[in-house]
């Protein structure tokens, strides 16, 4: 017999992050020459039967003559044997003002749909084991659950250095699937990085360079840093990037360290194409035997017209 007192859980997350702007910070909305289309796919410990896959797409435009950006994003995270799906459609928009000739502060807000759903037909309760019932009277303590959510961001960027804080759940909506209170919270991320560029390609595209980079994230009690280096050496880049907090100590079961993950990725410029795949080797007690690591592609396409692309100031925007 099992039971289950504490259940907890994560907001979808990526190694990729860069690659997934709207997600992280919504002022990055817009980040662009003019329209942009991104796609990514990750899955999670695939070695564990059922854990998490997440898929995301997104849209965003730049209104360079408002000095705006407008996006929408559609995700869905799938967790567990009991098919536990959290679906999102979002807005964003974002709205910038120039500090000085090549850099700019940029404020944007998200206000999305959420859809929590479980599967029933894949779970078989006390019950239905005894009376052979293909129903169970558990599952009417169960709701199906919609929700708003609102986040916002800022992003003090440039054409060398980026600096951007975000917070998600600022509404704190409810989450319980079980009809109790249980409200999201608050959760905030501080994440930027600074680029060494070392050769040009032309006035406005950048040949090669450098970019350190970092993702802090703040939950409650818990912290998560994600620090790296990636090389950008036209069309290609690699990257490797450290998960973890080692020098703060939590609860004995609790992991400081969770995965070194490695980048690699190509910018296909005939088609405006970038692809990125990356590899979390888990480092944390889970071990990468047993989990198998993480797996992840971002696709990110950009259209823009020729007028669009000579613009004075260059556009900066992290790869991944």
């Amino acid at each position: 017999m099992m039971l289950s007192v504490i259940l907890k859980a994560q907001d979808p997350q990526f190694t990729q992050f860069y690659a997934s702007p709207m997600y992280l910070n919504p002022a990055f909305t817009g980040v662009t020459y003019e329209h942009r289309f991104v796609a990514n796919y990750r899955n999670q410990w695939p070695g564990i039967s059922k854990t998490y896959q997440t898929y995301m797409a997104s849209y965003d435009y730049n209104l360079s003559e408002l000095n705006s950006g407008i996006g929408i994003t559609v995700m869905q995270d799938r967790a567990g044997s009991a098919g536990l799906t959290h679906s999102q459609i979002g807005v964003s928009y974002a709205y910038h003002f120039k500090i000085s000739k090549f850099s700019e502060i940029r404020m944007g807000a998200n206000l999305s749909y959420n859809m929590k759903r479980l599967d029933f037909n894949k779970l078989r309760f006390n019950d239905q084991i005894a009376t052979g019932s293909s129903t169970s009277i558990e599952s009417s303590k169960y709701e199906q659950l919609n929700f708003m959510d609102f986040a916002a961001g800022a992003l003090l960027n440039s054409t060398e250095y980026w600096l951007g804080l975000s917070a998600k759940h600022l509404t704190q909506p409810n989450s319980s699937l079980t009809g109790d209170n249980v409200p999201l919270p608050l959760s905030l991320s501080l994440h930027g990085g600074y680029r060494f560029i070392i050769e040009k390609q032309g006035r406005h595209d950048l040949k090669r360079y450098i970019s350190p980079a970092f993702n802090y994230r703040h939950e409650q009690k818990y912290d998560q840093l994600d620090i790296g280096i990636y090389y950008y050496h036209l069309p290609l880049y690699a990257g490797i990037w450290y998960r973890g907090l080692p020098f703060k100590k939590y609860k004995a079961a609790y992991s400081s360290k969770e995965s070194i993950a490695l980048l690699i990725g190509v910018e296909i410029t005939d088609y405006n194409l970038r692809i990125g795949y990356s590899y979390d080797l888990t480092i944390s007690k889970l071990g990468v035997a047993n989990s198998l690591g993480a797996h992840e592609i971002s696709l990110v396409y950009e259209i823009a017209k020729k007028k669009k692309r000579n613009r004075k100031v260059l556009v900066s925007c992290p790869k991944f």
